[in-house]
């Protein structure tokens, strides 16, 4: 189904994410919505036709809400928004602090002339006005929607405590032992206040976790110098154009370096910190630093077709993905605000019933259910969960380590079965020509037909043919074409030749017989732990090639760190089973599968699912596409240059295995951060409530609407300071 992703501006809690979520599933054509507020992302999911523009817009309008075109989202940069929201945050809890100082004056120094009183509901009025209005139209928009969330919570606490404040004024009601008649006046101007310091937090915690995704955007150059010395915005090159590069600036394209040499730093692209030397003939990549030396580059891909353009949109695609730890929050935050709505009237009738169902009482009851609803919003809540998950893909970002989606690092944490490809995984991926075998024709035909299908085809084997023919001094036959039989071989022609290189199986179907000599050495190369290839020319068999490929140095010690953890691991490779058995064998994994096709692999994943297993495929992200797809989690082992073209959930940039275990390691400690922000959350809540229902007034324990808002604040702030913490845990 076809999905877009639209930016909203102004969500700052789950509950916000879910009124928007409502109102545009509420449109024709649209099948889901799932908005993610700390990034300001909403992606939708459509029939046929995405909704007019306009039809979005008043959609999120209603929802209380701005959408934000596409042209301005192209040049926003979303860590630098959530700076603005934090400043308008601070700005708002400044003015308000200023306009309730005479309430704290009365209350600590005990001032209770009806004077005074009018002067701070004046002031309370004018608050709630000004700082408190975001809260009113908020809830408006919750109501409509009917997805009762924190505004309507803080609304009716605001409003309760303002008109509550004005009858005890005015009519000078009684008020039970033990409460001040600063209770109303406070609820009416401190909490508001309280709760706009919690928003800043809030804000202050979602552009920390943005990050990453500032970084790369910072990493994009402005402006581009092109050869004949014109300076142009980066965004008008075009293809073709040569731009020029010196020492210490910034590549603002993708392309091949036409003239100069530099080392060229890419360890934001790929998480290497060494300098790559690139010359003439070399792939540049945007965003990459010219450590020394000038550089003409011919630009290959502009704008957002770059790689480093490609990137930037996965870090925020994953960023945006909901893992599935935060669905749980979004569950009980569903379940959570209808709760808090039962418990404060439960304990307000109650605290009337048992007051005496007179006036004092009904006041008692009121200050109870109005801090049961403050104490009890769910920002920290929603919070817990998306901070952590974009803190964590960010610090894997800069260890070289891609996260393409939101929940990847909390099902890396959990995979207790990794399953390996072979060839590019668990060996280097460059096997070379270990033995040819030629039947009793023409040597040149067996070169001939080995140079046409080696020029055609992509595949490891076909390249590591053309290396051995350009050793002997042969060049590969170009203009053939070729196609793959995935997990078989290749089928190239060349004018009327018709070549085969690949498995029996693909000789067999293509009803050419083997001869029982080939067939017998074919068997023997295998049973040395070699690949072998079968070359035919015309329906006749010119012979075989064998190949071996070098083990990572790295694979074994990567395979008993996951055994020592208590992990399966699988070898599930395409190649033949006694070569796939001799790298096992050397690494040291639980399991060997050979021989099996891209589609068994599938249906081998499909079938080892049960109850408590979380698979992870390793592989190399090219013909192991629909593996990656098909596991519960996919670690694709590639370049940066080649991330975007990678299917799996998890990129190991640097291309080394060993990426793969600490790509564990910081997803563990990612969901682990995950659960402590939502403990955190949850353990305020379960104590502040109680306290706020006044279960702990026997006691002389009391929590007035104002300290509860003081309470939730202090709530998102554990959360926040959680996640500062874990960040800074990630970047060791």
């Amino acid at each position: 189904m076809p999905t877009a992703t639209l930016k909203v501006e102004g969500m700052t809690c789950a509950h916000c994410a879910q009124t928007v979520e409502k109102q545009l599933k509420s449109l024709d054509g649209v099948q889901g919505a799932e908005a993610n507020f700390a990034t300001g992302g909403v992606r939708v999911q459509y029939r046929e036709q995405l909704p007019p523009a306009i039809a979005i817009a008043d959609a999120v309008s209603r929802a209380g809400y701005r959408l934000v075109t596409d042209e301005q989202a192209a040049k926003r940069d979303p860590a630098a928004e959530q700076d603005k929201a934090a400043r308008r945050e601070l700005l708002m809890f400044t003015l308000g602090a200023l306009l309730s100082l005479p309430v704290v004056v009365a209350h600590f120094v005990h001032v209770h002339s009806v004077a005074w009183e009018w002067v701070t509901l004046g002031l309370a009025l004018v608050l709630q006005a000004t700082v408190g209005a975001a809260f009113y139209r908020g809830a408006l928009a919750d109501i409509r929607s009917r997805n009762l969330g924190m505004n309507v919570l803080v609304s009716i606490g605001m409003a309760a405590g303002l008109i509550f404040g004005f009858l005890v004024t005015l009519l000078n009601w009684p008020l039970p032992q033990g409460l001040d008649r600063t209770v109303f006046h406070e609820a009416a101007t401190l909490l508001v206040v309280f709760i706009r310091l919690g928003r800043y937090v809030e804000a202050r915690a979602r552009g920390k976790a943005l990050g990453a995704l500032r970084s790369l955007l910072q990493l994009a150059p402005q402006t581009a110098r092109l050869r004949d010395g014109r300076e142009i915005a980066a965004g008008e090159v075009k293809l073709g154009d040569v731009v020029l590069v010196n020492a210490g600036g910034r590549i603002p394209v993708d392309g091949r370096v036409v003239a100069g040499e530099s080392d060229i730093d890419e360890s934001l692209l790929t998480g290497e910190s060494v300098p790559v030397a690139r010359k003439i003939g070399d792939t540049v990549r945007a965003g990459t630093i010219a450590a020394n030396g000038t550089l003409e580059i011919e630009a290959t891909a502009v704008g957002g077709t770059t790689a480093l353009a490609q990137i930037t949109r996965l870090v925020e695609e994953a960023q945006q993905n909901k893992a599935p730890i935060q669905r749980f929050a979004d569950r009980v935050s569903n379940v959570f605000v209808p709760a808090v709505v039962a418990i404060a009237l439960i304990s307000g009738v109650v605290w009337w019933i048992v007051g005496g169902m007179d006036a004092p009482a009904a006041i008692r009851a009121v200050t109870h259910a109005v801090a049961v609803l403050v104490i009890a919003c769910p920002c920290a809540l929603g919070l817990a969960t998306p901070a952590a998950v974009m803190i964590g893909s960010g610090a894997a970002l800069r260890r070289g380590i891609l996260v393409k989606n939101g929940a990847a690092l909390e099902q890396i944490a959990r995979a207790n079965v990794f399953v390996f490809d072979k060839t590019g995984t668990l060996t280097v991926g460059r096997p070379e020509v270990t033995d040819t075998v030629q039947t009793g024709l023409h040597g040149t035909d067996f070169t001939r037909a080995l140079a046409v299908v080696s020029a055609s085809s992509r595949h490891p084997f076909s390249q590591a043919a053309a290396r051995w023919l350009v050793a002997k001094g042969i060049t590969p036959q170009n203009g053939a074409k070729a196609f793959e039989f995935a997990g078989k071989g290749v089928l190239a022609t060349s004018g009327d030749d018709e070549v085969v290189f690949g498995t029996p199986a693909l000789l067999a179907e293509q009803e050419i017989a083997l001869p029982p000599d080939i067939e017998r050495t074919a068997s023997e190369l295998r049973e040395k732990g070699k690949s072998v290839s079968l070359l035919a020319l015309n329906g006749a068999v010119l012979g075989l090639v064998a190949f071996q490929d070098q083990i990572r140095p790295e694979a074994k010690g990567v395979i008993e760190a996951l055994r020592q953890s208590g992990a399966r691991t699988v070898l599930l490779s395409g190649d033949h089973e006694l070569a796939a058995r001799r790298v096992g064998a050397q690494v040291g994994v639980d399991e060997v599968i050979g021989g099996v096709s891209p589609k068994g692999k599938l249906e081998w994943i499909e079938n080892a699912r049960a109850p408590g297993q979380v698979i992870a495929f390793v592989g190399d992200g090219i013909n192991d596409a629909p593996a990656l797809a098909k596991a519960d989690i996919g670690v694709a082992i590639g370049s940066g240059s080649d991330v975007a073209k990678e299917t799996g959930d998890l990129v190991l940039m640097r291309g080394q295995i060993n990426d793969l275990l600490l790509a564990r390691d910081m997803g563990k400690r990612t969901l682990r951060g995950i659960r402590q922000n939502l403990f955190l959350s949850l353990v305020y809540n379960a104590i502040g409530i109680p306290l706020a229902a006044g279960a702990m007034v026997w006691a002389g324990v009391f929590l007035p609407p104002s300290f509860a808002a003081l309470a939730m604040v202090l709530s998102d702030l554990s959360v926040a300071i959680n996640s500062v913490r874990l960040a800074a845990e990630l970047r060791k």
